[in-house]
């Protein structure tokens, strides 16, 4: 049995816990700033507007999700077709945080129909989220 390993690319490493880092402490800084926010713009508001407010922000909110979700559904099955076409994973010209046993054949190809499938399962999410949107915008 042949074992070959795809190897990691310290670079690539730096730069990812950097940029998840700095990542981690802006979703703190916005959460404790909308919280701040919300509390002083829901101060001597009718609850009706307050809750109109709420749905119409949530909607925005869902709809961002969505087109993320359908961002990655895309992402995730071009990479699945090009694993399919090369038989291979990690991809030759991809670089990995960490080293990574290298998948051909059989085990490559379904590796990408995996990714294909979840392809599928992220455009039902986001069509769900769309959904739930459309309702929050017709609600308000």
């Amino acid at each position: 049995m042949n074992v070959e390993m795809h190897r990691a690319d310290p670079r690539l490493r730096r730069l990812t816990f950097a940029v998840l880092g700095i990542g981690l402490i802006a979703a703190v800084l916005s959460i404790s700033m909308f919280h701040r926010w919300l509390d002083r713009a829901v101060q001597g508001m009718p609850a009706a507007q307050m809750f109109a407010d709420l749905r119409h922000t949530i909607g925005l909110a869902m709809a961002g999700c969505a087109l993320c979700l359908l961002l990655l559904a895309g992402y995730a099955a071009r990479l699945g077709r090009r694993v399919i076409e090369e038989r291979r994973w990690p991809l030759r010209t991809a670089r990995v945080v960490r080293d990574t046993l290298v998948r051909s054949g059989t085990d490559a190809l379904i590796f990408g129909r995996s990714l294909n499938i979840a392809a599928i399962v992220l455009v039902a999410l986001a069509i769900g989220c769309s959904v739930l949107s459309w309702h929050l915008f017709g609600a308000a």
